[in-house]
């Protein structure tokens, strides 16, 4: 029976793919022989849970999983989503039960691996493995991949990204990049498998912290350093690209292949802090408003004198040239490490501050995700669900769409998804009520509190998510050179169909 090898690259962008593709030789071949289009995202375009939503061609509601925080039942506390909490199988736990062996490698949100018929190593996010780590299945494989690299495997890079220059970054990249190529090729050469899923994920975080580097309209780009990071971007992608053809090396004739991404990538110019305002609003109430003077003074302060400059920055190009130095190497590094410094103390997010549930009629537990404070569902709800929920949240709406942009003083353009538009499954009561997106992704909405401005630099990222994701088919029967787009809950029914497999 035909094997089929699906590729998974974190986070790429099918419209660079297109525009690099001469420097992508493998990636070319596949698009000019098979079939290549977008792959279109869940919204909003989060890894997690959006490569569940691929393994298992089913929607978040269907799953469980809406984000990477899932909520610990009863309470207002978050933990990040795991394996575990996915309610439903696998398009590779579904082959198995038809006696068809399976081999995942780096998929994120794998961890902790479940049993399967082949093998599985997890993917990020996952406990740093000092060594003693289980990660895979079967839980002997795990000692036998740090043998094989003479060092615990590595499922991203160990310093955190806020911490890291781009010198760093990008050798780093380069580094976790070969790694798990040497590993998925040493594993697939290895052991018998019929199905396999391989996933690099380096794309993602390099997308976040390059993409100002190609842009020079962008407000974090800085000539000098783009004449030294302006390529890369393409060089994660050209190393991308090789890992690739190694992969195909292994292949027999007659096998299929299959390119996917998670998500694609855009510009970010901006942060706009969704708590902030639902507590403006009066939607949000703390039960000391003082605290969050007291703990993030620094930041408010750092954060009103870097917004005007953001803002002529935006719209002058002589100003942006007039002030790069002060910008680039002391304002904009100090908002950085103050804004780091409060994510590591745990200070910006809603389980670390003193809301007052009791008054609190909604807010945003993780980006783009607005939820009512319900009666019946949340621990402290306040609000009745019918008529009272469906105004409160019409009202939301219509203040969404009256905020200001402080650079012209027009609304700035967002969409908003009311929860029944886009899930569908067991699990929607639990989904958000609202999800918030801005200026076409490009302003980022976040869920901390205590920047004093509603919209202000993202001092970390000059990249986001979009939902258009990569798709790329090869093999028997699958016309060449044809576009054609797909959705990422299209991938698992289909890999089931070209091996004859009921589609549940």
């Amino acid at each position: 029976m035909n094997r089929i090898l699906i590729i998974g690259l974190d986070g790429a962008s099918p419209h660079l793919v297109r525009q690099w593709q001469d420097d992508l030789p493998n990636l070319r071949r596949l698009m000019t022989e098979g079939t290549s289009g977008i792959l279109w995202s869940v919204i909003p375009p989060r890894s997690i849970p959006a490569w569940y939503c691929f393994a298992t061609g089913m929607n978040p509601a269907k799953l469980g999983v809406f984000g990477f925080s899932q909520r610990r039942p009863g309470t207002y506390d978050y933990t990040f989503a795991n394996f575990s909490f996915c309610q439903a199988p696998s398009f590779w736990e579904w082959l198995n039960r038809y006696g068809i062996t399976t081999a995942v490698i780096h998929m994120p949100g794998t961890f902790p691996p479940r049993p399967v018929q082949g093998f599985l190593l997890s993917g990020w996010p996952a406990p740093l493995n000092r060594g003693n780590l289980i990660y895979t299945h079967p839980p002997e494989l795990s000692r036998e991949v740090d043998r094989f690299l003479g060092r615990p495997f590595e499922f991203v890079s160990p310093k955190p990204i806020e911490r890291e220059n781009d010198a760093e970054m990008l050798a780093e990249r380069l580094r976790v990049l070969l790694m798990h190529g040497d590993v998925a090729a040493r594993l697939l050469e290895s052991r018998p498998w019929q199905v396999a899923l391989v996933v690099f994920s380096p794309l993602d975080r390099a997308s976040h912290q390059f993409w100002k580097h190609m842009d020079p309209t962008h407000p974090q780009h800085d000539p000098k350093q783009a004449v030294r990071f302006s390529d890369a971007l393409k060089r994660l992608y050209q190393a991308s690209d090789e890992q690739v053809g190694r992969l195909l090396g292994i292949l027999d004739t007659g096998d299929w292949v299959f390119v996917v991404s998670d998500h694609g990538f855009g510009p970010t110019y901006r942060t706009f802090y969704l708590n902030e305002w639902l507590r403006e609003q009066g939607y949000l109430v703390l039960k000391d408003e003082e605290q969050i003077g007291r703990v993030n003074w620094r930041t408010r302060l750092v954060g009103r004198l870097s917004a005007p400059l953001f803002w002529l920055n935006q719209a002058s190009p002589a100003f942006r040239r007039l002030i790069a130095p002060l910008k680039k190497r002391a304002l904009s590094n100090f908002l950085r490490d103050e804004y780091v410094r409060m994510k590591e103390q745990g200070l910006v997010r809603l389980n670390h501050l003193p809301v007052d549930w009791g008054r609190t009629r909604a807010y945003c537990p993780d980006e783009a995700s607005l939820y009512l404070n319900l009666q019946g569902r949340d621990p402290e709800g306040v609000v009745q669900p019918g008529e009272e929920a469906e105004c409160l949240l019409t009202e939301i709406e219509e203040g969404l769409r009256h905020i200001p942009d402080p650079a012209t003083g027009r609304p700035v353009p967002v969409r908003l998804f009311r929860k029944e538009e886009i899930y569908n499954g067991p699990f929607l009561q639990d989904a958000p009520d609202l999800i918030v997106v801005m200026d076409n992704y490009q302003t980022e909405v976040m869920a901390e509190l205590g920047f004093g401005d509603l919209f202000n630099p993202n001092p970390i990222r000059s990249g986001t998510h979009t939902p258009e994701g990569l798709f790329i088919a090869w093999g028997p029967g699958i016309p060449a050179g044809k576009q054609m787009d797909a959705g990422l809950m299209d991938i698992a029914p289909t890999v089931l169909h070209l091996l004859g497999v009921p589609v549940p």
